[in-house]
């Protein structure tokens, strides 16, 4: 096969992309994240483009929520540095340099005992001489007292332990995990392990302030009742297994809200009830499918449905033998509801 020579009759503008990007950043990356980043990359150009999150979603054709999830992964990968103010929004993008990731790697490997070093640490026991010097201190004491007041009893030494790894081990301020119990409580848990859970996601997010703190919740809050209000639920908080499934939901999988949402209502449309087990089988599927829009949902819906028109003549022709034969015209997903609703 012959080579090729691109040309063209007129005087291009020219918008440089790095190699390192071509090479090494764009093959993995989501097409739709690609056309982001170089839209962004022909504005820089062009100063007539008037860039907002809504302008860029009118021309991608995408949500708000497509193109914020966009920045972020590119944020991620070094490529780009997002400047919101204190009610986080979004004021700027500084197009960093290209990082060489062979370069990165190199390092990496060069600085492996610092990175193990600044890693989670696993929980350890106390002596009982360590907690007696805890206890001598009078901020580790407030915020003991404080955290028996929002659980509504007293600590036990397991509970007394989870607070010292945060505040000993984690580094958190008193006020931080003041503020940590303080949100569970008031979602409806006063569990220790739902507790250490919010609170090792928050150290992983690199959480270190009540204010981000709060800035992380109250998104989370507020999807929370969403998906529980999708369920048709209005009159109580989430239980820790719901709220595990919506964390796994938002912040595992990294889901948006419309995405989850869909889920809960095929969910209710399929079983006329609430159902998370049954929603997170199917954003289980969306997550191993690669799922990322309201269009990849689609895409998916219509090649399940050329599947089953494929299938349609075939059972039809199978069915022309043993004409006496009356044959039973299973409906599979009837009967998946009906197990469902058996094992409840």
């Amino acid at each position: 096969m012959s080579d090729f020579v691109l040309k063209t009759d007129g005087t291009p503008g020219v918008t440089s992309v790095s190699n390192l990007f071509l090479d090494y950043y764009m093959p993995g990356a989501n097409g739709e994240y690609v056309k982001v980043y170089l839209y962004l990359l022909r504005a820089l150009n062009c100063p007539d483009i008037s860039l907002s999150v809504a302008g860029l979603a009118d021309v991608m054709d995408k949500t708000e929520s497509d193109i914020l999830r966009a920045l972020k992964y590119w944020e991620k990968q070094g490529i780009l540095s997002l400047e919101c103010d204190d009610a986080n929004t979004l004021q700027g993008i500084y197009l960093c340099t290209i990082p060489d990731p062979v370069a990165k790697k190199s390092e990496a490997n060069a600085t492996v005992s610092l990175r193990q070093e600044k890693e989670t640490p696993a929980p350890k026991s106390y002596s009982p001489e360590e907690l007696n010097a805890f206890a001598q201190q009078s901020e580790c004491r407030q915020l003991l007292f404080v955290c028996n007041q929002y659980l509504g009893k007293t600590l036990s030494p397991s509970e007394i332990e989870t607070i010292l790894y945060f505040y000993d081990q984690l580094h958190f301020s008193a006020d931080l995990i003041e503020y940590l119990v303080e949100y569970c409580v008031c979602k409806g848990s006063k569990s220790i392990h739902y507790i250490r859970t919010v609170g090792l996601a928050w150290a992983e997010a690199g959480i270190s302030t009540v204010g981000q703190a709060k800035e992380r919740t109250t998104t989370y809050r507020r999807n929370t009742f969403a998906i529980m209000k999708a369920f048709g639920i209005n009159d109580r908080n989430p239980v820790d297994p719901e709220l595990s499934y919506i964390e796994k939901w938002l912040n595992t999988y990294d889901f948006t809200l419309d995405l989850v949402l869909e889920a809960c209502r095929r969910t209710m449309e399929r079983l006329h009830k609430p159902n998370f087990e049954y929603a997170d089988r199917i954003l289980t599927r969306w997550s191993d499918q690669k799922v990322h829009n309201m269009n990849d949902v689609l895409a998916l819906d219509q090649e399940h449905q050329k599947k089953a028109a494929r299938r349609a003549p075939a059972s039809q022709a199978r069915s022309t033998g043993f004409t006496n034969f009356q044959q039973r015209d299973y409906d599979f997903d009837e009967l998946e509801k009906q197990l469902l609703e058996s094992q409840h």
